[in-house]
């Protein structure tokens, strides 16, 4: 179990409760809150795996009430392990989903056809018989998320109020993990539902995103990750939900260590280069991470190219033009 990072909280607001879901993937299980009050809500109610259907009626039934008492869904956001079930509840409640803006696409058109493979496996130097291997995953999230109609969606905006469970809670639009990640905060009860951009237990990975807007193709995710924080350095929250693990407290002090780590990882991604001399991304991430295997390899070419990111901000580190993108140290 990996060492907590923020201090732990044993009891949760009053009207809400808990569920862990079975995930087929290393984060493991995922975290679904039902806000108790009018309008019932559920929050991220993870993947078509395992028993994830069963244990979300059975939290239902502990409450009194089933699924077509559900009046909606909140998704943090676009990844498999938080919507893939949505629309499952969707379809048998009625009810609608409520996601930030910038997921839209990854509910509706699926989240593999919208990963950050497309368009980007030239620049990041993936070579083919890794690119050979995407599919599978791709087949796999079909497996496991629920077909979601677009008419089923409420899209959110930053500082948007949301009435769920008996609360105003207010939207904060937080990039990073997820370019349409949200958090929700309510005041009354000093509460922050964080999904995965705060974690108790680990570093969310920045994953890599497709941008036609951006010169490089894709957002700077770990860029706008360390942005996203500043805006809960002061927030009043003495409890925090998260995606996954145990619900904590002090936020000033994770958002110290989060920095503190990603400040660390950049010099080790520095020396790294300076030892390879011109890797791309995908030469990066496997010296630094030599053991993932598949469609695991975005994973760590998304933690690499973030802190090369950094670099390339502090003037530490260069890049070339062409595919794909090789990078030196200044």
């Amino acid at each position: 179990m990996p060492e907590l990072l923020a201090p732990t909280v044993d009891r949760l607001p009053d009207g809400v409760l808990h569920a862990e879901l079975p995930t087929p993937f290393a984060v493991g299980p995922v975290n679904c809150y039902l806000l108790l009050d009018d309008p019932v809500t559920l929050v991220d109610p993870g993947m078509l795996w395992d028993d994830t259907t069963a244990t979300i009626e059975g939290l239902l039934a502990g409450a009194g009430l089933a699924i077509t008492d559900v009046a909606q869904v909140v998704v943090t956001h676009g990844h498999p392990d938080h919507f893939g079930v949505a629309g499952w509840v969707a379809e048998r409640s009625g009810a609608p989903v409520l996601c930030g803006r910038g997921e839209e696409r990854k509910l509706v058109d699926g989240y593999a056809t919208t990963s950050p493979v497309v368009g980007l496996v030239d620049a990041l130097g993936i070579p083919p018989e890794v690119r050979a291997e995407f599919p599978g995953f791709a087949a796999l999230v079909a497996e496991i998320t629920h077909p979601l109609d677009r008419d089923d969606l409420v899209l959110l905006a930053d500082h948007e109020r949301v009435h769920a469970g008996g609360r105003e809670l207010e939207v904060h639009l937080t990039p990073g993990h997820a370019v349409g990640h949200v958090s929700l905060f309510d005041a009354d009860t000093s509460t922050l539902v964080s999904g995965d951009h705060l974690l108790p237990r680990i570093t969310p990975n920045p994953l890599i995103e497709p941008d036609d807007q951006s010169p490089l193709g894709r957002r700077r995710s770990l860029v706008e990750y360390l942005g996203s924080l500043d805006r809960f350095t002061d927030l009043p929250a003495e409890t925090v939900l998260p995606g996954h693990g145990p619900a904590f407290t002090d936020i000033g002090h994770l958002v110290a260590t989060m920095r503190a780590h990603h400040a660390r990882r950049a010099e080790d991604v520095l020396a790294a280069v300076r030892e390879l001399g011109e890797p791309t991304a995908f030469e990066l991430s496997c010296h630094l991470f030599p053991k993932l295997e598949g469609f695991a390899h975005m994973l760590g070419i998304s933690e690499a190219i973030g802190h090369l990111d950094l670099l390339v901000d502090e003037e530490q580190v260069v890049f070339g033009n062409g595919a794909p993108v090789r990078y030196t140290a200044a």
